[in-house]
């Protein structure tokens, strides 16, 4: 059984106990006594409550949700020599820096008795990797699997220090996120596509609310372009890097990985009235556990406002976070913004619907009403909102496209991808005004 078992730490202090029990293959998780006596003490998420049992699913949902997901669960996988579905390997393996504070280590082991390394990466090593994509994969530096953060994408972790970017590890802790440009054909521009969003997210979230409503991004040239993400999740103090709790919109709710779609078994006419994935309407229910709950939907709606404006049908369950402290959840910036209808090889039909719409073009003023009642705002604020979203994007996706951040072929696309967010808020704008106008009865 000595070999079933991780030790969970956020920073220093030891949270607790993960148990594996491979002949059930189930899962448990027991708090120390000392985590929850410290006056900071929070669970790890809402259901997995820090008085009573765990039901080992949640547990399983929980962990699962922390891993890579596609190609990079692949190599992961491969690089660890375990199956892609032995979460526990996994976590053993990628377990020390994830999403998050958490560290899973083996049994007796303390994160900082890990030896802290790091070595420059130098621009001209990180050209070399992008370039051999096809034959290398990127999430494997050094003869060792480094990402281990959700998602699809090309990603690697680094510390950012006076400009120069580090590998590293052991009781080290990443700062940044790089993404370069996908590998797959039809992105062209998928970088410049995300910064564009992403500043443009924040130029409206500053003139409204006079603080940033995402992430932190900027363009590295290597000279290919990369982006590099300023992750939320960490905070440099005077001693280092601390590492701030956070879950996402899956973890949040008790989904597994395979359910951050609403339409969770696909969208083929036989199967599209099946929605228990991910949704607006689950998001809402959130609500009672928000530290401020007005400002957590304020969150809320700027994040489907922003999937309206861009196009980004991409928009699911697990790209919505939450920081989680002893008095509840605060939704984080925004994150993995990007117009994904600008690329006629990705899927446009929306990861959620606005009330029973899944098609961008047709979320109208019924169909956000609709969004109103089931995530549970009121229709007017909502209106009024989507009015001075939309009227501040037509002001700062103009100003957002002249920014020099990009070159080349960028700077044609980014101009389009402006357009194409102005006429979006124009439409918005004409329906805007008549979804207060729909009642309770009318659903």
């Amino acid at each position: 059984m000595e070999g079933y078992i991780l030790d969970v730490y956020a920073g220093a202090v030891r949270v607790g106990t993960l148990r594996y029990e491979q002949a059930q293959d189930a899962f448990h998780f027991d708090y120390d006594a000392a985590w929850r006596a410290l006056p900071g003490r929070y669970p790890l998420s809402p259901h997995l409550p820090l008085q009573g049992v765990a039901a080992p699913q949640a547990i399983r949902r929980f962990l699962e949700n922390l891993l890579p997901e596609g190609e990079a669960l692949a190599v992961a996988a491969s690089d660890a020599r375990v199956a892609r579905n032995n979460v526990f390997g996994l976590l053993r393996h990628l377990g020390h820096e994830t999403a998050g504070a958490l560290s899973f280590v083996a049994a007796g082991q303390l994160p900082a008795e890990q030896e802290p390394l790091r070595r420059h990466l130098p621009l001209e090593e990180l050209q070399a990797r992008i370039e051999n994509r096809a034959n290398e994969p990127f999430n494997r530096w050094d003869g060792k699997v480094r990402m281990s953060i959700a998602g699809h994408q090309d990603k690697l972790l680094v510390a950012i220090e006076e400009d120069q970017l580090l590998l590293v590890d052991g009781a080290l802790s990443s700062t940044h996120i790089l993404k370069p440009e996908p590998v797959r054909e039809g992105a062209r521009c998928m970088v410049a596509n995300e910064h564009f969003c992403m500043q443009l997210t924040n130029r409206i979230s500053m003139r409204r609310w006079k603080a940033p409503g995402a992430a932190h991004v900027s363009i590295l040239r290597v000279p290919s372009p990369v982006l590099s993400i300023q992750r939320f999740d960490r905070r440099r103090t005077p001693d280092g890097v601390e590492r701030l709790h956070i879950i996402d919109g899956c973890q949040a709710l008790d989904l597994s990985v395979s359910a951050k779609y609403e339409r969770n078994v696909g969208d083929r006419a036989e199967v599209r009235h099946i929605r228990d994935g991910a949704s607006f309407e689950k998001l809402g229910t959130l609500r009672s556990g928000f530290v401020e709950p007005a400002l957590g939907m304020q969150r809320l709606v700027l994040w489907a406002v922003t999937t309206l404006l861009f196009g980004n049908s991409d928009s699911h369950g697990k790209n919505i976070s939450f920081f989680v402290d002893r008095t509840g959840l605060t939704p984080t910036p925004l994150y993995d913004l990007v117009s994904v209808v600008q690329y006629a090889a990705f899927h446009h039909d929306l990861a959620m619907a606005f009330g029973d719409e899944f098609e961008l073009e047709a979320v109208r003023s019924f169909a956000l009403a609709d969004f109103c009642m089931r995530i549970g705002i009121d229709r007017r604020y909502f209106a009024r909102e989507l009015t001075r979203l939309c009227e501040l994007a037509l002001q700062e996706a103009p100003a957002q496209a002249v920014d020099t951040a990009y070159t080349g072929e960028e700077v044609t696309f980014v101009r389009v991808l402006a357009q194409f967010v102005a006429a979006r808020a124009q439409a918005l704008l004409a329906v805007a005004r008549d979804i207060p106008k729909f009642t309770a009865d009318n659903f």
